[in-house]
């Protein structure tokens, strides 16, 4: 299949609302199996020796379309403005990575190095949230604090955050309770920023 034409495969895929049972979604390449790799539009590929190039082709679980076609090369690939390893997940436009375990200063320091555009996850709606909880088990890390004011919880652009769906008896007034997880696919709860938790890195394009 031409490069264009697996391309064009890849946009009707990443366009769909929601993912296909028959469909996976990767964020790293340890989601994949051994010998398996997370692809920049989010699939998993593995080892085709039949495919010139890459050398790979797109496994099983990438769906009607793309499964078991080759991958091509980064020279077809529209550059986005995000590290190569962020991906998208479900219809949004920005494209994320998860990370391991760690404090929430870690993951605001881990994203940050990551590229000038990527930061820890603040999702900007409900559909935002509920997407990545149903890739990344919650709970994890949001990229909101209040250290400067109490109960005024910034973005890493350091603007008030607008999207606040706190879980009943959030947000807490305790001391050191100054970051944010996501609870569930639709609530939110304050933290100890000490805490280990999964966190999601979030890049805008």
């Amino acid at each position: 299949m031409a490069g264009s034409a697996i391309w064009l495969a890849i946009a009707a895929a990443l366009t769909t609302g929601c993912l296909r049972d028959t469909e996976f979604k990767c964020m790293q390449d340890s989601d994949c199996g051994a010998a398996g790799s997370c692809e920049s539009v989010g699939y998993c590929s593995v080892p085709d020796p039949q495919c010139t190039g890459t050398g790979r082709s797109f496994s099983d679980s990438a769906g009607q379309g793309l499964s078991s076609t080759c991958v091509p090369t980064s020279a077809g690939m529209q550059s986005t403005g995000c590290p190569s390893d962020h991906v998208s997940v479900a219809d949004s436009k920005h494209r994320y990575k998860r990370l391991p375990v760690m404090t929430w200063d870690q993951a605001r320091t881990a994203c940050a190095q990551a590229g000038a555009a990527a930061y820890l996850l603040v999702p900007d709606d409900a559909t935002e949230l509920k997407n990545l909880a149903s890739i990344v088990t919650p709970p994890f890390w949001i990229g909101l604090d209040d250290h400067a004011m109490e109960g005024v919880f910034v973005t890493p652009k350091n603007v008030p955050a607008m999207f606040l769906p706190w879980a009943s008896g959030e947000p807490s007034t305790r001391p050191g309770q100054d970051c944010v997880r996501a609870t569930s696919a639709t609530r939110i709860a304050t933290d100890a920023c000490s805490a280990r938790r999964i966190a999601i890195c979030e890049c805008e394009p």
